[in-house]
């Protein structure tokens, strides 16, 4: 975690500019043209052929765990791997947009504002009903994301090894707004802060995670609990937020995606 002598605070105030935004694919797709978006292939170690992509294999990595992490392998090679100033992580078929448009974020429009603001996530999903609320009824009739116990026990850690966290884990269960897809770009130092809290977590959680109870294509759980740990921690944190709207872009008509940021309407997890 962030020492005295390297706060947040100072984090903050860097004016680094080597942006790399990894794209998080597990198939061939369409990249962006600007050379700032870095196809990254997750969960290579299952695969023979990487398109010429970045593979999530090699160096330091937990590419093995993919079927686990989901996502996560991905950000976790970029956090032990990557020598970029400023980093992100998008998908191969979502993108950050610059607004209610088909234009996805360039890197001058990343550094302006990284000026003012810590961190670019994902517009709030609002869904008309508190987290919690979502984890179970999302469990119950879509039969799909993490058992409400499993949340019980990610609990359970913070309490024990991060208790000053609690209190921002229990708010964001009591909320109706949430941070979705594992998106985000900063500053590599405040990334590398968040990956070694979070993976700490998702270290211990893997031995407290019955996964057999979840069907195979459904194992995840700790993609799933890590989209909900980021909103734990920016509050915790205290970081200042700009949120843009995501645009998805392997649709006939790609479809930026404002509908849960425009209004208050039950989204479930597995529509989003």
């Amino acid at each position: 975690m962030i020492n005295e002598n390297n706060s947040i605070d100072s984090i903050k105030s860097d004016n680094s500019n080597n942006v790399s935004i990894y794209v998080l694919t597990h198939k061939k797709f369409d990249c962006p043209i600007d050379e700032m978006y870095l196809p990254l292939l997750n969960g290579s170690i299952n695969y023979n052929d990487d398109f010429g992509y970045l593979r999530d294999d090699s160096g330091d990595n937990i590419s093995d765990l993919n079927k686990y992490y989901a996502e996560m392998t991905g950000e976790y090679w970029a956090w032990k791997n990557s020598d970029a100033d400023i980093i992100g992580f998008c998908h191969y078929r979502r993108y950050f947009a610059k607004n209610i448009s088909l234009k996805i974020l360039e890197r001058n429009d990343i550094e302006e504002i990284l000026k003012d603001h810590d961190i670019i996530m994902p517009n709030r999903v609002r869904m008309g009903m508190t987290n919690v609320d979502d984890i179970k009824k999302t469990r119950k009739y879509l039969d799909y994301g993490p058992y409400i116990e499993d949340y019980c026990k990610l609990r359970n850690i913070l309490e024990k090894d991060y208790p000053d966290y609690l209190p921002y884990y229990d708010e964001m269960l009591n909320e109706k707004t949430c941070y979705w897809f594992n998106m985000f770009i900063c500053r590599k130092e405040l990334a590398d802060d968040y990956f070694e809290w979070v993976f700490d977590i998702l270290k211990k959680m893997e031995s407290e995670i019955d996964f057999e109870k979840y069907p195979e294509n459904q194992r995840r759980i700790l993609g799933f609990l890590s989209e909900r740990l980021i909103n734990v921690y920016i509050k915790k944190n205290q970081l200042k937020v700009k949120e843009k709207p995501i645009l998805i872009s392997d649709r006939k008509i790609p479809l930026i995606y404002v509908i849960g940021f425009r209004f208050s309407i039950v989204i479930p997890s597995n529509q989003i």
